[in-house]
Formats: structure tokens, C-alpha cells, sequence
């Protein structure tokens, strides 16, 4: 059951007393790093202390003993010690936690967290790469093993053949089954080498079945689709494939937004496993308006709807099966895309029948909180007495370390039956600062396997004003080197120069039309992108052929789908 609590508006700022047992945190994996800390010089501290003479000496004992703490990650962070850092600034956070004053009542301390807090933010802002404030962590998407996968050299159990024919006359499905040498070479992977990924996946879905049962029917899908996330994810919400796809559902960057998911460097909801169902349901409702054919619009979803249909317009056939017969037809993941859906749903109605595991995980359950400022998410850990990472488990569309800005009606999702008194404390910590955008104006790190056309695409300069405000030639470009980055209009007047072969004039420099930093957008052609329109959205090069599938072995099927077609969204 989950519950949405209201937060309100106005509470008394009360973090934690010294008795309150919610301070308990977990820093058995913290002892090690922290004991590795260099101290540097007591002193070092008193120049980020309040001049507050009238303090109690115990008080003020308990922040020198934080500041000192935030000076060593500090310090740390500057010289390049991220990890490190991180565990001297929660070292600070927990000191005054832990200290046994009530930050409530004690308004100095109070203050002083506060501050503390900011401090701790505008240097990761300052000294972190964007890329290191972004801390996800992601698994390969299975659907890369399986598009690299060879279903030719599969052996046909006859015994498994004669199984699940009998299994297909007894069992109503929700779409067409075939059963055909694809599928039973299918069916022989999942239940052979690929029983633990069949299995792991098959396990997961227990935690989202019914949410995604109940965000297909509202959208009038047959409920067997949603073994396509088995084979596209596992049912794992951190999957991102080579193509960069990600999420349960493996939607692209541009779909996932034309489908009205946020994705941007605070949050990413292609991990959120209600929204990105509820986007995929209305893609996949999107896509049979287009086929009118299950089959097609698996296929659609793995290829691209705009190659699919030109494959059909070109051939004059609109059934995957027939389609297959073609010289040039399917690339060979797509062709294996769709024959381990139908064995997924197979496997899948009736496990115990294939000796897979019948008990699966529990739905997850939590509380909602709204959310109507940027929270640090290590202080919010610490009022619930989990660490980041398991409030991060409960979050995984948050891509840092806190709730994204500009988003005054996030939903933080809280371990169920959270108090209410929590949730005031919640609601009473102040506003995250919010790190800055990178300033490409000054200077740039070089990564590994950068490019100076890399570089200058994602900076939105030119190659040439790169090379010319570094003095540095392609060849020489070296892995943690620093570059300076031309300003856009500087590159774009150095480039017009060197096009023209003519000296660029102090007049001409100005009237140059600056433009801003390009932004590279992801191409529709990303697995499963795009709206259902005719236009090509994929770009997955053609692979080698499979066999021809044997003449099929039909079940019985209700062929549910959306009653009416939907327009293209």
C-alpha cells in the first residue's frame, strides 16, 4: 500500500537529539577510509569557524571538531581525492549527529549545520567534474548478450518440443504464440545456458507484476506483453545498454522525453519503474495502431517503427514470419528480439512446468513524500537511519546526491510507515545548493578516449578555435591534460577566418553571429525511440540471417489489443 504524506510548509527545523535513535547509521564500510585520512594541522580549521566567544566550550568543541573534518575533504577534494573526501565530509555531517545536543533547541549548532551543509556542496560543485557530481551506477543490459547471441547452432529437444506443444493447447494467451524452430531454440537457450539469466529476471518481475499489470490494462495492452522487459532488461531498473538505452523498458534519451520522462543530469525517469511503464505503455499502444500486429510491434520496438514499416512497404508483406523469408529482411538481433518473447511468455505463464522457480519477489512497498526543494539526500538518509545508497535504491531515477531542482512536485520515495515527525524534520532541512554548471569558458580536462572533434562537439566550439587558443595539433592530445575552451563566439569567428582564408577584422570578429553551446541530441534511432510515426528512428546496422522458421504450431489466443486505434503520440 503506498501513501502519499503531505509535507507541510512551515515545521520546526529539529534534526535529530542525541537520544533519538534514528542517528544510527551504518559506517562499518566507512572505518577503513576514514582511519586513512591524513589530519592535516588543527589550526587549519579555526579559519572556517564562527567567532562566537560566548559559546559553551563543549559546543564549540563539537564544531571545531566537524570543521576540521569538512577541511580535510576539502582539501582532499582539491587535490583529486574524491572518494576520500566524500568520507571526511559525512565524517563532519556525523560529528555534530552524534554529538548529543539537540540541533532543535541549540540554535548556534543549528546555524552551523546549516552552513556546514552549504559548504560541503558549493565545493563538489566547484571541484568535481560533472561526470564525478552524476553518481550512478548501472549494469549491462542482458539485451546486448542476447543480440549477440547465435540461435542457428541451438539443438531442438524433442521432448521439450512435445512439452510445449501440449502446454500451448492448454493455456489461453494473450497474444498469437507460434511455435516454430526459432522459439523452441529459444526456449532451449533460456532453459540451458541462459536458465540463470531467464531465472534472475523472472524472480525480479515480482517486484513490478502488478504495477505493470495494472498500467497495461489502462491502456488496453495485452498483459503478456511485459515479458518484453525480460528480454530487454532483466526487469532491472539500472540496465543501460551499449546504445545507452536504459531502464526496465530500455527506452532511448529521445523517447524517453517525447514520452514525457525527465532526463537530465539530476534525474533520469527512464530508471523510474511506474513512469517509464506507464511511457511504455503508451508506446507500445502507439506502435499497433501502426501494425495492427504483436509481432511487428516487438519488432518495431527493437528496430525502429520507421525501418519496419519500409521493410513492409518495400516487400508488400506485413507479417513477421513472412517477412523473415526475405533475402534482406531483419538485422539479427530483432530477428532473435521476438522468438525469446514468445519463449519468455511461455516459460513464464507456467514455470513449475520447466522446473523455474514459482515464488517471486514481493512487491516493493514504500511511502511517497512530496519533495518541493533541492534535498540533500545524505541528511535525508540519516533522519530515516538508512544510508544514501538504500535511499538511492528506493530513488533509482536520482542520478546524484540530491532531489532534482526545479521539480516542486518530486515524489521522494520513503521506507513505508516513516513517522510523521521524520517527515516534518524531512521537509525542515534546507534547500540543497544546487552545483553549478560547468564553465566550458575556462577549462576542460581531457578523458580518455577524447577526440578534439569530441571535444569541441561537446563544448559547442570549433576544432579550430581548440586548436588555436591551446597551440596543440590532434596528435598530441593526451589524456588529463587541461585545455583551454575558446568562448563560442571567439571559435565561431576563428573558424569563418580559417573557412575564408582571409584576416578576420576586429568588425568582422564582432558581427559574427555567436551562437550558443550545440547541445548533441540523441537521434531517434535509439532501441525502442521514437513516436509511432513512418520515420526511420533506429540505426542498428543489418545482421547475418537465421534460419527459416519452421511452419508454425498456433495457440490459443484472445489476440487482445487496444479496441480502437490511438494517434501518434
Amino acid at each position: 500500500m503506498k501513501r502519499s504524506w503531505p509535507v507541510p510548509a512551515l515545521v520546526v527545523f529539529s534534526v535529530l537529539s542525541g537520544s533519538s535513535s534514528i542517528c544510527q547509521t551504518e559506517r562499518a564500510s566507512l572505518t577503513s577510509a576514514a582511519d586513512s585520512l591524513p589530519p592535516p594541522a588543527v589550526n587549519e580549521a579555526s579559519n572556517y569557524l564562527p567567532d562566537l566567544p560566548d559559546a559553551p566550550p563543549a559546543i564549540q568543541e563539537v564544531m571545531q571538531n566537524a570543521q576540521q573534518s569538512y577541511v580535510d575533504g576539502s582539501n582532499l577534494l582539491k587535490s583529486g581525492e574524491s572518494a576520500k573526501a566524500r568520507v571526511a565530509f559525512n565524517r563532519a555531517v556525523d560529528v555534530l549527529l552524534d554529538s548529543g545536543f539537540d540541533l532543535t533547541s541549540t540554535p548556534v549548532l543549528q546555524g552551523f549545520f546549516r552552513d556546514l551543509l552549504r559548504q560541503i556542496q558549493q565545493d563538489e560543485a566547484r571541484y568535481l567534474q560533472a561526470e564525478e557530481i552524476v553518481e550512478e551506477k548501472h549494469e549491462e543490459a542482458v539485451v546486448d548478450e542476447l543480440d549477440r547471441l547465435d540461435l542457428i547452432p541451438i539443438s531442438i529437444d524433442p521432448v521439450l518440443s512435445d512439452v510445449v506443444e501440449a502446454d500451448l493447447a492448454n493455456t489461453q494467451y494473450d497474444i498469437p504464440i507460434v511455435l516454430n524452430e526459432a522459439v523452441l531454440k529459444s526456449l532451449n537457450y533460456w532453459l540451458g545456458k541462459g536458465r540463470k539469466y531467464f531465472t534472475d529476471g523472472l524472480v525480479r518481475s515480482g517486484r513490478y507484476r502488478e504495477m505493470i499489470t495494472e498500467t497495461l490494462k489502462a491502456e488496453s495492452i495485452p498483459l503478456d506483453i511485459m515479458y518484453l522487459a525480460q528480454v530487454e532488461s532483466l526487469f532491472k531498473t539500472d540496465a543501460v545498454s551499449r546504445a545507452r538505452a536504459r531502464g526496465i523498458w530500455q527506452f532511448g534519451r529521445g523517447t524517453a522525453i517525447r514520452y514525457g520522462l525527465k532526463v537530465n543530469r539530476y534525474i533520469d525517469e527512464r530508471s523510474d519503474p511506474e513512469k517509464s511503464t506507464r511511457a511504455a505503455a503508451r508506446y507500445l499502444s502507439d506502435l499497433y495502431a501502426m501494425f495492427k500486429d504483436w509481432n511487428l510491434v516487438l519488432a518495431a520496438y527493437n528496430w525502429g517503427e520507421g525501418k519496419v514499416q519500409r521493410l513492409i512497404d518495400r516487400s508488400g508483406r506485413n507479417d513477421f514470419w513472412d517477412l523473415l523469408e526475405l533475402k534482406r529482411n531483419f538485422p539479427k538481433e530483432t530477428k532473435n528480439h521476438v522468438p525469446l518473447i514468445m519463449a519468455s511468455i511461455i516459460l513464464a505463464r507456467n514455470p513449475e512446468k520447466y522446473g523455474l522457480p514459482k515464488e517471486l519477489d514481493r512487491p516493493l512497498v514504500f511511502d511517497r513524500v512530496s519533495v518541493s526543494k533541492p534535498t540533500d539526500l545524505r541528511a535525508a538518509a540519516k533522519l530515516m537511519g538508512l544510508t544514501t545508497a538504500q535511499l538511492k535504491e528506493l530513488n533509482p531515477a536520482l542520478r546524484g546526491q540530491i532531489t532534482p531542482p526545479g521539480y516542486p512536485d518530486f515524489e521522494l520515495r520513503v521506507p513505508a510507515g516513516t513517522s510523521p515527525e521524520t517527515i516534518g524534520k524531512l521537509a525542515a532541512l534546507p534547500a540543497a545548493k544546487v552545483p553549478a554548471q560547468p564553465d566550458y569558458g575556462a577549462r576542460y580536462r581531457v578523458r580518455p578516449g577524447d577526440t578534439m572533434n569530441k571535444i569541441a562537439s561537446r563544448l559547442g566550439v570549433t576544432v579550430a578555435a581548440l586548436q588555436s587558443a591551446n597551440n596543440i595539433q590532434p596528435s598530441s592530445l593526451k589524456a588529463g591534460t587541461w585545455l583551454t575552451i575558446p568562448s563560442v563566439k571567439t571559435g565561431a569567428a576563428t573558424s569563418k577566418a580559417r573557412t575564408s582564408g582571409a584576416k578576420t577584422s576586429a568588425t568582422s570578429a564582432r558581427s559574427a553571429a555567436p551562437r550558443s553551446p550545440s547541445v548533441k541530441r540523441s537521434k531517434p534511432p535509439q532501441r525502442g525511440s521514437g513516436s509511432a510515426t513512418k520515420a526511420a528512428i533506429s540505426s542498428r546496422s543489418p545482421g547475418t540471417q537465421t534460419r527459416r522458421p519452421l511452419p508454425g504450431l498456433q495457440g490459443k489466443s484472445a489476440g487482445k489489443g487496444p479496441p480502437k486505434e490511438v494517434a501518434s503520440r
